[in-house]
């Protein structure tokens, strides 16, 4: 046999042989997804999506609408709860606690090989680093049958896991694009692990999203109260006396601030010209005017908080001298704040029959 001969004898066996390594390699891979698929369409109750669930939240009726001081007519929601907590099968597998999936697309995701809890967040960390949405994942304790925040220290294997990302904030509803983008890269994780995501369709997703913005978009209103000199302008040193004898605090983005015992933002006070509040410009500021803004639906109690805010406003008018005058620079009347009060019980009543109260978690996400 000449060398020639003998050197592509050798290179036909190469490739024979590599030939033989890749089906081998092929056929591993198709017995492993056969077992991950099989154990995903066991018997086992799905802790995470079982129950009698209703959709994530009702349509509500109208646009967004902007507090006014006179007569609005506004529609009483027929609105039942967002949607009921699930039941769950046994007392050993509970569903994921309901403000972790009332306002999510919740994807559960099956391990039948088992992940490092801790491979499996540092995996999602690199390939969902483009996702704009809130993400949160969670881990299945089969000691405890309990759900638990994973996180880059979460020790121990995981044979099951959820990942929930938020349908909308004020930003808006979540996109067709950025819904698949997220399959797309769930899947390329899940992948990785051989393990499976249960993927709701994205109709239904995309549907709940509008839905969820629809309901934001109704009772997402800011009340203000505006305070006016009628002679001379307000000074910065003045402001301050009033604003410390009135117990607001004077925030880092330039505002004063009122906060509630557990130091969440009650309302807030701005300068309406363009000089920000801060120790530094309070020394020499002049201004015409101050605003202070009450953000309803992230306030727990906003019909109270707005009594509040509205005596801090009197109290500061007297202080410095000013009136108190809405947008439209028309006096305040009993009636007219007797209104917008009417207004802020019927936007708070409605949230509270979502089941996402003012000033709670699911709000506070929701109106970020």
């Amino acid at each position: 046999m000449s060398g020639n001969e003998l050197q592509y004898g050798l290179i036909g066996l190469s490739v024979v042989a590599i030939f033989a390594l890749v089906v081998y390699n092929l056929w591993q891979e198709r017995r492993a997804r056969k077992a991950a698929e099989q154990a995903f369409r066991s018997d086992h109750h799905d802790v995470l999506l079982e129950g009698d669930v209703e959709p994530a939240v009702p349509p509500a009726p109208g646009g967004r609408m902007e507090p006014s001081l006179h007569e609005v007519e506004v529609e009483q929601p027929s609105a039942r709860p967002a949607a009921a907590a699930s039941k769950p099968t046994r007392a050993s597998e509970p569903v994921l606690p309901w403000e972790a999936r009332a306002i999510d697309c919740a994807v559960s995701i099956e391990a039948p090989a088992g992940v490092a809890a801790a491979a499996l967040f540092a995996a999602q960390q690199e390939v969902l680093a483009g996702v704009s949405r809130r993400l949160q994942w969670y881990g299945w304790n089969d000691q405890s049958h309990e759900w638990f925040a994973l996180d880059a220290r979460s020790p121990g294997s995981l044979s099951r896991a959820c990942v929930t990302l938020q349908l909308a904030d004020r930003r808006g509803a979540i996109s067709e694009s950025e819904l698949k983008r997220f399959f797309d890269q769930l899947q390329r994780v899940c992948e990785q692990f051989l393990a499976v995501p249960r993927l709701p369709t994205s109709v239904e997703t995309l549907r709940s999203a509008v839905e969820l913005d629809g309901f934001c978009a109704d009772v997402d209103i800011q009340i203000a109260v505006n305070v006016i000199a009628t002679s001379q302008p307000f000074s910065g040193p003045r402001l301050r006396a009033a604003a410390d004898a009135a117990d607001l605090q004077l925030g880092a983005d330039g505002t004063y601030q009122a906060l509630d015992d557990a130091g969440q933002l009650m309302f807030s006070l701005a300068n309406q010209e363009s000089a920000k509040l801060s120790a530094e410009q309070l020394k020499h500021l002049h201004t015409r005017g101050l605003t202070l803004v009450l953000d309803v639906p992230r306030v727990r109690n906003p019909m109270q908080v707005f009594d509040r805010m509205l005596g801090c406003a009197r109290q500061l008018a007297e202080a410095l001298g000013g009136q108190l005058v809405d947008d439209n620079r028309n006096p305040f009347s009993d009636r007219a704040i007797d209104l917008i009060r009417s207004q802020i019980g019927q936007f708070e009543m409605q949230m509270e029959r979502a089941s996402i109260p003012a000033g709670g978690s699911l709000a506070r996400r929701l109106f970020a």
